[in-house]
């Protein structure tokens, strides 16, 4: 699997930035279908939810979808998103981890019940650009290095984020990283 440390996706704003220039520490990349897609956005405000515990443990997390600035910007403004929220216009990352564009994902009963769940806890649906690209996660160690992948296989499909975060403690964690 090539390294994620050397991809360079984009900010919000068009900034570039090399992903291994964002992580000194073991993060969650919670890797979106794109920004608008409800049981998504759930996941990530899960995982903000959550996010002083990832801190607390010398932790961190970056959100990466393949597009739709305006999506990112709306959610760490309004959804008050505290981690980096990344665009991969050319699929680097998800090249990189494997994660395949099929339909499938989209006609997958499991995804449809993650939808029913995300709208019951408030979120709405936002500007559609790839209903058949897979989700995923991976954990990645304190150099951005793999440490751990999950590939989705349905619309939603992220893996608890209580195993999330038990496999997030069981990484290394630099001296200085806790904060």
């Amino acid at each position: 699997m090539p390294s994620l440390a050397e991809i360079e996706v984009l900010h919000p704003d068009g900034t570039a930035v090399r992903i291994g220039d964002l992580v000194d520490r073991p993060t969650i990349l919670v890797i979106r279908r794109y920004y608008g897609c409800l049981p998504c956005r759930d996941y990530l405000r899960q995982v903000a939810d959550r996010y002083s515990e990832v801190r607390s443990g010398g932790g961190g997390a970056i959100g990466l979808s393949v597009g739709a600035d305006f999506q990112a910007a709306w959610l760490i403004d309004h959804c008050k998103i505290p981690y980096p929220l990344l665009i991969d216009p050319e699929r680097k990352v998800h090249a990189a981890i494997e994660l395949r564009r099929r339909a499938s994902v989209a006609l997958n009963r499991r995804g449809w019940a993650k939808y029913a769940t995300a709208i019951a806890r408030g979120n709405r649906q936002g500007k559609v650009i790839d209903p058949i690209q897979a989700p995923g996660l991976t954990l990645l160690d304190a150099t951005a290095e793999t440490a751990w992948v999950h590939r989705g296989k349905a619309l939603g499909d992220y893996p608890p984020l209580d195993e999330v975060l038990r496999r997030l403690a069981e990484l290394p964690v630099p001296l200085g990283a806790k904060a």
